[in-house]
């Protein structure tokens, strides 16, 4: 008995609200009103997107291997942001990473114009100048790099590799220890140490 008037209870109140729900206000009545419409907001132009916006679209880009795309965009905000060198810096990125190494370089270059003590930027002109087997240069870069700083142990381990490369086996395991020395529990450094280590022997 008492499940029946529950049940009765909620279909009255299920009335009540269904009779007092307000009437659909017609779309013409909104647009009168100055109330945009669903069509209205569909069809409003997107706001532009920022540089921030545009860098961080550009780099999943590039890190999702869709480098056209990437190289695209980057061209772009060089365009509206001729003087930002991380622009110049991710463009040559993608460029080495095309095998672009001429375009590469140049886009580096022009960011060292803007930041002339950039060290990323010439770590990065010694990974195209390796990539192109010009080892002595790479070297060069690499040290240019950790003059102006020495904090990241994978630069040493470049540097290493370019002198491994030209066979000048105790700078390449100087600079495998001080890769060594920035991050001691690394294997893969512990293993380049022992092969320089091996060919002075």
């Amino acid at each position: 008995m008492l499940e029946l008037v529950f049940y009765i209870a909620a279909v009255l109140l299920l009335v009540f609200l269904l009779k007092h729900l307000p009437p659909r206000v017609p779309e013409k009545v909104l647009e009168e009103n100055g109330v945009k419409t669903k069509e209205e907001e569909k069809d409003k132009p997107k706001a532009p997107e920022t540089s921030e916006g545009k860098e961080d679209r550009a780099d999943h880009l590039a890190e999702k291997g869709k480098l056209k795309k990437a190289e695209k965009i980057y061209l772009d905000l060089i365009v509206e942001n001729p003087q930002e060198a991380r622009f110049y810096n991710k463009l040559g990125l993608v460029y080495a990473q095309q095998g672009a190494f001429k375009d590469a370089q140049d886009a580096l270059k022009q960011a060292l114009t803007i930041e002339p003590d950039n060290d990323t930027v010439y770590n990065n002109l010694g990974l195209v100048a390796y990539k192109e087997e010009r080892f002595d240069e790479a070297a060069q870069y690499y040290e240019k790099s950790l003059e102006i700083n020495n904090t990241i142990p994978s630069r040493f381990v470049n540097l290493g590799l370019a002198y491994f490369m030209q066979k000048k086996y105790r700078k390449a395991a100087d600079a495998f220890e001080q890769a060594l020395i920035l991050e001691p529990a690394n294997e893969e450094y512990k293993k380049l140490l022992a092969e320089a280590e091996e060919k002075l022997k």
